[in-house]
């Protein structure tokens, strides 16, 4: 089996997310503009989620790094088997950007030469972070002088400011973005101005272990920053409940190289143009940030009973959460 060059090796989890989470939803997106859709993301060299997706993939816009963590990475696996799709006729076009998307998308050269330009309405966004939203990529000169600082929410930004630029291409999309609560890092509480998301922040506080406060504290923050990177780009957002897996194993420094699991967990936000005169959609905080997770095993997802917190449950039924949506019923039917 190809390693992934995220370092990130394959795992049941994660195919149940792709398969019994992603899949249904886009198979309803599908249905519903009468036409395959088009994909932009970081598939690895594995191509993974392009694989399960394919039944609904139009076209693929994939980015991916040469070098990761000092080790260079086979690319043309991943150019290859885009190719031998087209080829056959299973998708129609395809396109691999060489280097970091941060860099790509903000606008420098790929390594292959490409400059990223949008002429399309994207309809899937596959955000797979190895790290979280607040993590920096930091940008050096020749001299070794830190000369930029990129985070993945400017990245996020800049992705939807492409995307409100597509005029009458496109109105609805899924954006999977995937981060690791295992790289938490201690946010500015004071930025946040939602009450309720900083009466929530102050509860979950009080909770003492700290891998299960840490991703509510991205479960929040994330929340908070992605709706208004959404609105401020004319998008409506809306969050489904965010999945919860463990990730593959990794040597835990802080505890003697004992092997644990990353901790990770994907948000499921649906985004709508928001039409001239139109509101932007306000979606109850306190309702999505007390409900449980959704928990992905090896074979299966449901809710997920933390014993460090009393949460809300709710039917994991992946068709009915999109479904009784209100971007289903009120924006997207």
């Amino acid at each position: 089996m190809i390693k992934a060059a995220s370092g990130f090796n394959p795992h049941l989890r994660k195919q149940v997310v792709r398969s019994l989470w992603c899949k249904p939803h886009l198979k309803i997106l599908h249905e519903l503009v009468k036409k395959k859709l088009i994909y932009i993301g970081l598939p690895d060299i594995q191509a993974l989620d392009i694989k399960e997706w394919l039944d609904y993939i139009e076209k693929v816009f994939a980015f991916q790094c040469s070098i990761y963590n000092g080790q260079t990475i086979e690319v043309k696996i991943l150019e290859e088997y885009l190719k031998k799709l087209e080829l056959t006729n299973k998708i129609k076009s395809s396109v691999v950007y060489i280097g970091w998307m941060e860099d790509i998308v903000l606008g420098k050269i790929s390594e292959n030469g490409y400059q990223f330009n949008q002429s399309d309405f994207f309809k899937i966004y596959n955000l797979d972070f190895c790290n979280n939203l607040r993590t920096p990529r930091e940008i050096f000169n020749s001299k070794g002088k830190r000369i930029e600082v990129i985070h993945k929410l400017d990245l996020i930004d800049k992705l939807l400011k492409h995307q409100s630029e597509q005029e009458d291409k496109g109105a609805n999309f899924i954006m999977y973005l995937t981060v690791n609560a295992n790289t938490f890092e201690s946010d500015d509480n004071a930025s946040i101005k939602t009450k309720e998301i900083r009466k929530y922040l102050k509860k979950i506080d009080a909770i003492r272990k700290p891998e299960v406060k840490a991703i509510r504290q991205i479960k929040a923050h994330g929340f908070y920053h992605i709706v208004r990177c959404f609105n401020d780009n004319g998008f409506h957002a809306e969050l489904l409940p965010p999945v919860f897996y463990h990730g593959s194993l990794y040597p835990n420094k802080e505890k003697s190289f004992k092997p644990e699991h990353h901790r990770m967990m994907t948000f499921t936000i649906l985004g709508t143009k928001i039409k001239k005169d139109e509101s932007s959609f306000v979606q109850d905080a306190e309702v999505f940030l007390n409900q449980q997770f959704i928990f992905a095993n090896d074979t299966s997802i449901s809710c997920y009973n933390d014993a460090y917190i009393n949460e809300q449950v709710y039917n994991a039924d992946v068709i009915e959460l999109l479904k009784n949506s209100h971007t289903y019923n009120n924006l997207w039917t």
